[in-house]
């Protein structure tokens, strides 16, 4: 039973009907790009979550790119990060980055809660 329907690689779109009929990629490459590729994409949803949860975080949308910016009110600086830098980003790096905004949440929680505000 021959198989024409064409089925291609979810990492890079080639065909790879002369493969297996239960294959999804092309190579080990392919396959462990498309994994750290969805691992990337939760932790830049999680991210973005966090932006939108913390004061002076904002989620920023232009015309062509979405981005984050935060403000720190000690230093008076403001930091943009594109999507398509976070993107370019170790996942390990997007680790660090969320952990040091989850550290903010909570300690504006435990402000909130130690000086009663809403």
């Amino acid at each position: 039973m021959s198989n024409n329907s064409e089925h291609c690689c979810l990492s890079c779109g080639i065909d790879i009907s002369n493969k297996r009929i239960d294959a999804k990629y092309c190579s080990d490459r392919c396959r462990m790009r498309y994994r750290r590729d969805q691992k990337n994409s939760k932790l830049l949803n999680e991210l973005i979550d966090l932006f939108t949860q913390l004061p002076n975080h904002s989620v920023q949308q232009t015309d062509s790119e979405l981005y984050l910016q935060s403000y720190n009110a000690l230093s008076r600086k403001t930091e943009n990060w594109h999507i398509s830098e976070l993107k370019s980003m170790s996942n390990q790096r997007l680790k660090d980055l969320i952990k040091k905004k989850r550290w903010l949440l909570a300690g504006e929680g435990l402000t909130n809660m130690l000086f009663n505000r809403s």
